[in-house]
């Protein structure tokens, strides 16, 4: 769908700075997330923390970027690079690339961007919410895999993916959501058409996960998509009562199978904001 205009840099930067000064007044100590950003209707959601994605660059104190890993999962080397991870005009573009590189004791055929806020933020429930687009259609995104997810900050059982995009014929009309308790794998997920029809290149889409002590929803677009809570998920108090951490990547290859000669490179995964609400 048509991405909505936003506000220029500038103007967002001032309403910003008004907005902040009135919130400090407002509530002595209590450090605001993005001004300006309205919460979710109902259920009593403050904005936490947040990423607009209004500067000239990544803010370094707000994410990390994995550097020259090869993990066993794809056959990209995620890099810390300005070709690969970019701010420009109020979006973050996470960018594939077929290029050969050294990464770890092989050289992989990809690079890709990988981030996280380990160390930086975590939550123990939460709204999480991504407004992104995915690259390509069915023909030109086999092997393109772009996510947005949760694991614990302490390393151990546990995951929540608020959204899987995977491409190529086989995936691209479907978004994927999931948990996961371990890698065995214990997980539960399902597959789900955008509820206005369409697929999740065509446009902008807000992807959303609400989390409480006793339930987990997902959203697409506003609409509620799926939901588990301890009666489907009998591991459910087990690994969701802990401080998770952000994951938002952009990956080639892997489960969902390899890039072939009609995958489209640069491939970009274009996130407008990241934001977290807290009740």
């Amino acid at each position: 769908m048509p991405r909505p205009a936003r506000p220029p840099v500038r103007y967002r930067r001032a309403l910003a700075a008004l907005v902040l000064g009135a919130a400090v007044l407002a509530i002595p100590g209590d450090a605001p997330g993005a001004p300006g950003t309205p919460a979710p209707a109902g259920g009593g959601w403050r904005l936490a923390w947040s990423d607009e994605f209004d500067g000239t660059g990544l803010d370094r104190s707000r994410w990390n970027l994995r550097r020259r890993e090869g993990r066993d999962v794809d056959s990209g080397c995620s890099v810390d690079s300005p070709r690969n991870a970019f701010v420009t005009g109020g979006t973050l573009t996470l960018r594939a690339l077929r290029e050969d590189v050294p990464c770890g004791r092989a050289t992989r055929r990809y690079t890709q961007a990988y981030l996280d806020t380990i160390g930086k933020a975590s939550w123990t429930y939460g709204r999480f919410e991504i407004r992104a687009r995915s690259p390509g259609g069915p023909r030109t995104s086999a092997g393109i895999w772009p996510a947005f997810w949760l694991r614990p900050d302490d390393a151990g059982h546990g995951e929540i993916d608020v959204t899987e995009l995977p491409g190529g014929a086989a995936w691209y009309d479907r978004f994927t959501v999931a948990i996961f308790h371990d890698y065995s794998p214990v997980k539960q997920d399902t597959r789900i058409a955008l509820p206005g029809g369409g697929h999740p290149g065509d446009g902008f889409h807000t992807y959303a996960t609400e989390w409480d002590p006793t339930a987990l929803r997902w959203y697409v677009d506003g609409t509620l998509v799926w939901s588990r809570d301890r009666g489907t998920t009998g591991w459910f108090d087990e690994v969701f009562h802990k401080p998770y951490n952000i994951r938002l990547n952009l990956q080639v290859g892997g489960w969902l199978g390899e890039p072939d000669a009609r995958t489209a490179f640069p491939a970009d995964f274009v996130v407008d904001y990241v934001r977290v609400y807290q009740r």
